[in-house]
């Protein structure tokens, strides 16, 4: 299994921590560490399959700059330890600080060769390519279907050693979805979100057992779980993650006769729905001005938004807006 230096200390990855990102490590300015490198590289010399002594010597490399000699240092120690998996997942650790993606999928793909009887190593990956596929706006939609697909491979491959894997079954229902936003066929489409709607339900009902077990053992309340994504078709609300779309068309309300005689003005609040064109598929009205609710209504239903999606799949929104009448 991967140690717990691994998965707590180098890449933190779990159902509720966050996904990895592609970033290169920033300069900063630390102390000279000259002297802990020359312990270090005396100790490597001494003892040649001491992984401890190459990957705290990488990290300091690195930490001032060096990314050639940490790159190397770690390339030395693989050599050293070639079945040594906290070497390799050191690697892929640094370059996906670099935004090298290749090279840090391929050292993954390293890792889940070295013990392919180990489910982490595969779901690892799928997270990888999910995040990827779900973040990197520069991909062609060639290349963020080929990713998502490698995506739920992976997944496919960690639930083939443990059914029960509650953060495969959850990110293979994100990688699902995904695909169905891909996917031209609408059949193709309904059969790939069913099939998400499976896998979520019962990511859902696993990590409710655990946090009942957990808790029955220890007399501790453990949090739940992160909320999985809505159901297809259902609207979220803005908030949170969700971002406020932006408005491309935006119509005025036209003032009412009477309303306009009798010199009535205020604020009417509107709950909008936007669908996932960004068009507004409901109104309702939160506050009311009797006289000026219907020219309200119809001007907000004229609007028109950016599309929102949530983990890659569009989604319909819920939003409160505003139309506001006064006299001149």
């Amino acid at each position: 299994m991967l140690s717990a230096l691994l998965v707590a200390s180098i890449l933190m990855l779990g159902p509720q921590s966050q996904p990895p990102r592609d970033r290169a490590l920033p300069r900063t300015p630390v102390a000279d560490s000259s002297a802990r490198e020359a312990e270090l590289e005396k100790r490597i010399a001494a003892s040649p399959t001491g992984a401890a002594a190459y990957i705290e010597l990488a990290k300091l490399q690195e930490t001032r700059g060096s990314f050639s000699d940490a790159e190397q240092t770690l390339m030395r120690a693989r050599q050293a330890l070639p079945t040594n998996k906290d070497v390799v997942m050191a690697l892929a650790a640094f370059y996906n600080r670099q935004g090298d993606f290749t090279k840090t999928m391929e050292m993954l793909d390293a890792v889940e060769r070295l013990d392919p009887t180990d489910p982490a190593a595969p779901q690892i990956i799928a997270t990888y390519y999910w995040e990827k596929a779900y973040k990197d706006q520069r991909l062609l939609p060639a290349e963020k279907y080929k990713y998502t697909l490698s995506g739920i491979e992976a997944t496919d491959r960690a639930l083939a050693l443990k059914s029960d894997y509650a953060d495969a079954l959850t990110y293979k229902n994100l990688l699902l979805r995904m695909r169905a936003t891909q996917e031209t066929d609408p059949v193709l489409k309904q059969q790939l979100i069913a099939e998400a709607d499976a896998l979520r339900n019962r990511a859902i009902e696993l990590n409710k057992q655990r946090i009942g077990i957990n808790s029955a053992n220890t007399g501790i309340a453990y949090p739940a779980p992160p909320p999985p994504p809505p159901p297809p078709g259902a609207p979220v609300r803005v908030g949170g993650n969700v971002q406020v779309p932006a408005k491309l068309k935006d119509v005025r309300p036209v003032y009412p006769p009477d309303a306009l005689d009798a010199r009535i003005q205020g604020v009417v609040i509107i709950e909008a729905t936007i669908d996932t064109d960004g068009r507004v598929a409901d109104a309702k009205v939160l506050r009311s001005i009797p006289q000026l609710d219907d020219a309200a209504l119809t001007a907000v239903r004229q609007w028109e938004f950016t599309s929102t999606s949530l983990n890659g799949v569009p989604v319909p929104v819920i939003m409160t807006v505003t139309v506001n009448f006064a006299l001149q």
